[in-house]
């Protein structure tokens, strides 16, 4: 017995040589290593906390609306099943480590074929047992490491399909606010080219228009009836694209908040300066760069898991317990059972498999890094994208904002001249087509701008962070420490 305590404990102290993961820089080095000092494009800084930026834009019924669509979900319940499932996992990982204890009962009644009184045996028995795989090299440590960075892989994950859903929701409910203020602009001109009809058939009646201005007008009319069913049908597919992101059908949505957009739709009006952050908080904030570093992180040990595989494998079993045997007539005979086994196992031939697997991993774990790399780079270009459209959609909003004005003028002139014949007819039908055009290219731009300022919340991460700085894989050496 003292021997195998003095092979086991010998075998532990070869846990100082354990394997490590393969190295690799840790994400803030890389960040600054890519992450360039400041924007190219200037945007003016604003205090937002970008954590629920769609606050930003002061619509309570956007805030209701993205709030309610995180908490229904169905692909954010499914993405935190998926968390679930990895914690299950590193769960069992952490249990490998450690010995497992059974305890073993049983009985039984034989009949034996021998002469009386020896012909029938009972016998019981209970005892415990004890295997455990000391994990010497390293080789469980290096799983249990690789499943908890696919933890904080999945959490970031999770994290990404919360804030995707929440800027899809926000530009499905700003494109149903456009289609509602589009209806709106189809229904007012609707009545100005109506009155204008009326106006060219009065004036047909007493010689002082042509039929020609009646059928120009009535030209003008039905072009702009033709586009009001389009617009309508719009309206409905987005609210069946927020119902199908709520987790309803499309006939169950509550639409009392949404189809009702009151006498004037409002397209979200969000603030024209961005978050003062740096480009490397961006990419750090950034759930598709914490889910590639968490893969650089899970290859990593997987490379060390596959070096593992060179070394030897210890096992060893311990039982102890109670056997009481009674035959017909002799007193009950008890006895101590006790075992003890140590096992090794070390690979000597595999034909270069354990090789291969260790080319294999390394191979995926550089890719992995090149990924975080192309990651980081597309996030960047991300950023700076959504900066040039907010500053382009804010400058075009406002001169639009100034031409609707001017077309809207020169349509009560042209309209008031027309009356007193001091103006043709095809001065008021350009005066409609212009104001028309102009009040739909403002509606666009600010449709544009609103869908430009969620962009770049997107763009910049959202501020979700589920795991945050705890989240991030510590160093081997710290957990082995924290699994003794």
């Amino acid at each position: 017995m003292k021997k195998l305590l003095a092979e086991i404990l010998a075998c532990l102290t070869l846990a100082a040589c354990a394997v490590q993961p393969a190295t690799h820089a840790d994400l803030p080095a890389k960040v600054n290593a890519t992450a360039p000092a400041g924007w190219s494009v200037d945007v003016p800084k604003q205090d937002a906390d970008p954590t629920a930026w769609w606050n930003q834009f002061n619509d309570p019924a956007m805030h209701e609306l993205v709030a309610s669509v995180l908490n229904d979900n169905l692909d954010v319940q499914a993405a935190v099943e998926r968390v679930k499932q990895a914690q299950a996992l590193t769960t069992q990982r952490r249990a490998a480590l450690l010995p497992q204890l059974d305890l073993g009962a049983g009985g039984s009644y034989t009949r034996q074929n021998t002469p009386p009184p020896l012909g029938y045996v009972k016998q019981a028995g209970i005892g415990l047992n004890l295997s455990w795989t000391p994990d010497v090299f390293g080789g469980e440590r290096l799983e249990l490491l690789a499943s908890q960075a696919q933890l904080v892989g999945r959490e970031h994950a999770a994290d990404q399909i919360r804030l995707a859903l929440a800027a899809n929701t926000a530009g499905a409910y700003i494109d149903l606010r456009w289609a509602q203020a589009e209806l709106k602009i189809l229904q007012d001109n609707r009545e100005i080219r109506e009155r204008a009809l009326k106006l060219t058939q009065r004036r047909l009646q007493y010689g002082l228009s042509t039929q020609l201005d009646v059928a120009r007008a009535q030209n003008q009319l039905s072009d702009l009836l033709s586009r009001i069913p389009r617009t309508q049908a719009t309206i409905q597919h987005q609210l069946s694209l927020i119902a199908v992101y709520s987790g309803r059908t499309p006939e169950s949505v509550d639409r009392l908040m949404l189809a009702n957009a009151g006498p004037a739709p409002v397209i979200p009006v969000p603030a024209n300066g961005a978050p003062n952050m740096l480009p490397s908080d961006a990419l750090l904030r950034r759930p598709d760069v914490l889910v590639a570093y968490a893969t650089v992180q899970q290859r990593a040990a997987e490379v060390g898991v596959a070096r593992a595989e060179r070394y030897p494998k210890f096992s060893l079993r311990l039982s102890d317990g109670l056997l009481a045997s009674s035959y017909l007539g002799l007193p009950t005979l008890t006895d101590n059972l006790f075992s003890a086994a140590l096992n090794a196992t070390s690979p000597i031939f595999n034909a270069g498999r354990i090789t291969a697997e260790i080319e294999q991993n390394e191979s995926r774990m550089r890719e992995s890094e090149l990924r975080l790399h192309q990651t980081m780079l597309e996030a960047l270009k991300d950023v700076e994208d959504t900066r040039s459209d907010l500053v382009s959609t804010t400058e075009s909003t406002a001169r639009l904002t100034d031409a609707l004005a001017a077309s809207g003028q020169s349509l009560t002139l042209s309209s008031q001249l027309y009356k007193g014949g001091a103006a043709s007819f095809l001065d008021v039908l350009d005066a409609q087509q212009s104001y028309l055009r102009d009040a739909d290219a403002l509606n666009q731009s600010k449709r544009e701008h609103a869908l430009a300022a969620v962009a770049l919340y997107r763009s910049l991460g959202g501020g979700w962070s589920v795991t945050g700085d705890d989240g991030v894989i510590e160093t081997a050496n710290a957990k082995t420490e924290t699994t003794k």
